[in-house]
C-alpha cells in the first residue's frame, strides 16, 4: 500500500514572515543585497511568489522588515556585554574588542546588512527603516553607558549624549574599518589609540 501524499504544512502569518525572512537573509548572504528580490526570495524559500507578495507587499515593505529585524539582532548581539566598572577608557576598549571579535564571528552577514543599510540610507521608501536601525544602536549605547555610570559612580566632563555620540561614531568607523580590510595587525592599536581619547571624558 502506497503511503499518503505528505500534507501541506501551513504556518500562520508571524510564522510565515519569519520564514521568508530567513530566506532573504540567506539570499542576501549568499548572493547579495542587489539579489534581493521577492522572487529570489519565494525561490530560496520554495514558496509560490504569491506568498511572499501576500506576506510583505512590496520589495520596500520585505526590506525594511529584514532591515528592522536584522539590524535589532545585531545590535542586541554587538552590544551585549555591559560596559565593565573600569576607567572609561578601558571599559570603552573591552566594549570595542568584544565588537570586533562579534564582528569575525559573522563577517558575511554583517558585510551585507552594511550594504543593506547603506541602500535604505539612499532610498526614499527605506529612509525611515535606516533612522530606526541608528537610533536602536544609539539606544543600546546609551544604556550600557548609563550603567556604566552608576556601576563607577562617576562623573562625565561632557554631556552623556556627547559620549554616546562619540562611543557610536568609533563603532561604525571602526566596523566599516575592519569589514573594508580584515586588518587584525592594527586593530588592537586603533582600539588602543581611540580608547585614549576617552580619558577626558571621566572626572577623576
Amino acid at each position: 500500500m502506497n503511503d499518503p501524499s505528505p500534507r501541506r504544512t501551513y504556518l500562520d502569518v508571524d510564522d510565515r514572515r519569519r520564514q521568508l525572512l530567513d530566506a532573504a537573509v540567506e539570499v542576501m548572504v549568499h548572493d547579495g543585497v542587489a539579489a534581493l528580490s521577492l522572487r529570489s526570495v519565494a525561490q530560496r524559500a520554495g514558496v509560490a511568489h504569491r506568498v511572499v507578495s501576500y506576506a510583505f507587499g512590496s520589495k520596500a515593505d520585505l526590506v525594511t522588515a529584514l532591515l528592522e529585524r536584522e539590524s535589532g539582532l545585531l545590535t542586541r548581539r554587538l552590544w551585549a556585554e555591559p560596559l565593565a566598572p573600569l576607567p572609561l577608557g578601558e571599559a570603552v576598549a573591552a566594549a570595542l574588542h568584544t565588537f570586533v571579535a562579534e564582528l569575525r564571528r559573522e563577517r558575511a552577514r554583517h558585510e551585507r546588512l552594511a550594504e543593506l543599510t547603506a541602500m535604505a540610507r539612499s532610498s526614499e521608501a527605506l529612509a525611515g527603516a535606516a533612522r530606526a536601525e541608528t537610533e536602536a544602536v544609539r539606544g543600546e549605547i546609551e544604556r550600557l553607558v548609563e550603567a556604566w555610570m552608576a556601576s563607577r559612580g562617576g562623573v562625565l566632563t561632557a554631556p552623556t549624549a556627547t559620549l554616546v555620540a562619540v562611543v557610536h561614531a568609533a563603532a561604525e568607523g571602526l566596523a566599516a574599518w575592519w569589514l573594508a580590510t580584515g586588518d587584525d595587525e592594527h586593530v588592537d592599536d586603533v582600539i588602543r589609540v581611540f580608547a585614549a581619547g576617552l580619558a577626558g571624558f571621566e572626572r577623576a
